[in-house]
């Protein structure tokens, strides 16, 4: 069995049973571990192009209404975009 992603339920159970007969293991991957630099490196050399992933954007005066967006996962959000104007 072999669940990818982030479930939408706070848990996830599982047959004990079914899982010592059959010799299961769980195991939980965090899959950004130790990349995260490289990540932001490729975003900001616009080697890759992540525009398509923000969803939503919203001005600093709004960002608790973006948070709660995304904890929530409304409104078809993949990422949404804190944007702070800069002013001279």
């Amino acid at each position: 069995m072999l669940i990818v992603g982030i479930p939408e339920q706070d848990r996830v159970t599982f047959n004990i049973h079914t899982l010592r007969r059959k010799e299961i293991q769980v195991r939980n991957v965090r899959r950004q571990n130790h990349c995260m630099r490289q990540a932001i490196e490729m975003i900001s050399s616009r080697r890759v192009n992540v525009d398509q992933l923000v969803t939503h954007r919203v001005s600093l005066a709004d960002a608790k209404q973006a948070f709660d967006l995304v904890a929530d996962y409304r409104d078809g959000v993949i990422k949404a975009m804190i944007e702070v104007s800069s002013q001279s």
